[in-house]
């Protein structure tokens, strides 16, 4: 909710589709993104990896744990036959399917693949055992599902310096919007921990804001901003992949932002943030 209210004013404020003025925004610049490859059959993988990288995807994300392990393994094995890490950055996202008394052999093995990292190996909430991964993992431990009600900024601080994450990984819509993925962001890198941010099936409306807002922090890692385009009953967009990049083309005329019902603009706004405040401010 926070994240569609922040949104919301933010479009009250510009009158724009153009939220945030970028290089990203203006069309000069594209985001990095990764191609996602969805849980599916072993053929069914294997056909989408193979679409992503002939779209010139150069970093491949996999969604891992719903097949037979040895047959996930298989299919990053071929992968890395015929690209190497340097052509090709692989991750992975087990989504929390690993025990963790699985885990660190599973880990083991997937570190023959040469990975970039692997998000969220065991469920969210076991912070010892998720601290113990990240300590002894061969492969950089990404922190996802982890991250989602941790609201107040002592929690998070306490989540971070008892687990150590390589990295941690960013949705607005779900932990906390824009400002408290922001601050996730400001304590992860006074701790060395690196991020990057990624959409939630948002609308086309909620990707737009995402990926404007992600350009503005000039980050160079792979974003994982293309799920928004998978729907088609959506809104119009400004966005489109080209490569393996995200790109603002906008060519449609402006859509008209009204205020709130018996409200004028300044009234709007100042009723919004009024609500953002509220409840971002934590007791």
């Amino acid at each position: 909710m926070l994240f569609g209210l922040e949104t919301a004013l933010r479009h009250l404020q510009t009158g724009t589709i153009r939220l945030w003025d970028s290089t990203f925004s203006r069309g000069e610049e594209g985001i990095p993104i990764n191609g996602l490859v969805w849980m599916g059959t072993f053929e069914e993988m294997k056909q989408r990896i193979h679409e992503k990288i002939t779209q010139g995807f150069r970093c491949i994300k996999l969604k891992i744990g719903a097949i037979d392990f040895n047959r996930e393994l298989e299919l990053l094995a071929r992968i890395r036959n015929h690209f190497p890490a340097e052509q090709i950055e692989l991750r992975v996202d087990a989504n929390g399917a690993f025990t963790p008394g699985e885990a660190p052999h599973k880990l083991e093995l997937l570190s023959q693949m040469d990975l970039h990292s692997i998000e969220q190996p065991i469920r969210a909430g076991q912070w010892q055992e998720m601290a113990q991964l990240c300590n002894e993992s061969p492969i950089p431990i990404a922190l996802d599902e982890e991250l989602i009600g941790i609201n107040r900024r002592e929690d998070k601080i306490a989540l971070l310096d008892t687990i150590h994450p390589r990295y941690i990984i960013l949705k607005p819509s779900l932990h906390g919007g824009i400002s408290g993925s922001e601050e996730w962001i400001a304590l992860a890198e006074e701790r060395g921990i690196g991020w990057w941010i990624t959409s939630a099936l948002e609308s086309n409306i909620g990707l737009n804001a995402i990926a404007q807002w992600c350009a503005t922090l000039h980050t160079k890692l792979p974003q994982g901003l293309g799920t928004g385009l998978l729907f088609t009953d959506n809104a119009p967009s400004p966005l489109c992949i080209e490569g393996d990049c995200l790109w603002f083309r906008s060519e449609e005329p402006e859509p008209n932002f009204t205020c709130l019902p018996g409200t004028d603009n300044g009234t709007s706004c100042e009723t919004l943030s009024e609500i953002i405040n509220s409840l971002t401010h934590h007791d």
